[in-house]
């Protein structure tokens, strides 16, 4: 009987934890982004397809990016995700040959193709060129995950432009689930500036 009363506290305790922090996500994701960054980030998403492809939730993501640098003429892009084994491109030419097909001057798009994980985007990045004043263009339910890896990074002056999606999209719900626990873990493990080093020793 004790047992069972502390299973079903439990249950209780972290429905109450997923419901609390999506609240939290998607309060947080509603930040303004300071304006004329010295450099535009847009975190990588996986791609799709041969030729690959930005799928929907991606393109959201490089859209948004798309209206902040048409309004931020003076603003550098960077663009960041390596090859997964199941991809058949970077995700970073991907979503520069999407940049610069939809009109951003190709001398205004950076590439940043050999991270792995949110938790090295931004040391990467930094290394292609000084981030400066920053903006980071995710969608909503990464916005908050993010900003804590720049800071890890030594990426001080960083603010978020959040690239929302709708309640129709299915990425939607299967964030709710998933980015709580990807924030707890983050928050305890991701160590960017040492995780990076450890890679670059090997």
């Amino acid at each position: 009987m004790i047992i069972m009363k502390l299973i079903r506290w439990l249950l209780i305790l972290i429905l109450f934890y997923f419901i609390i922090c999506n609240i939290i996500i998607f309060i947080f994701a509603y930040q303004k982004p300071a304006a004329n960054a010295d450099t535009l980030v847009v975190l990588g998403s996986q791609v799709v397809g041969t030729p690959a492809q930005a799928p929907l939730t991606l393109q959201i993501r490089l859209n948004t990016a798309i209206n902040y640098l048409q309004a931020n003429p003076n603003t550098k892009v960077i663009v960041c995700g390596g090859q997964g084994s199941d991809e058949s491109a970077t995700e970073a030419s991907v979503m520069a040959d999407y940049l610069i097909q939809k009109g951003i001057e190709p001398s205004r798009v950076y590439l940043e193709d050999r991270s792995r994980r949110t938790a090295q985007q931004f040391v990467y990045a930094n290394q292609v060129l000084p981030l400066g004043k920053t903006v980071v263009v995710t969608n909503d339910f990464h916005i908050l995950r993010s900003i804590m890896l720049a800071k890890r990074s030594n990426i001080g002056d960083i603010s978020g432009l959040s690239a929302p999606l709708s309640y129709s999209n299915f990425d939607k719900y299967i964030a709710m689930i998933r980015e709580p626990l990807a924030l707890l873990n983050s928050w305890l493990f991701d160590h960017p500036l040492d995780y990076v080093e450890t890679k670059l020793d090997n």
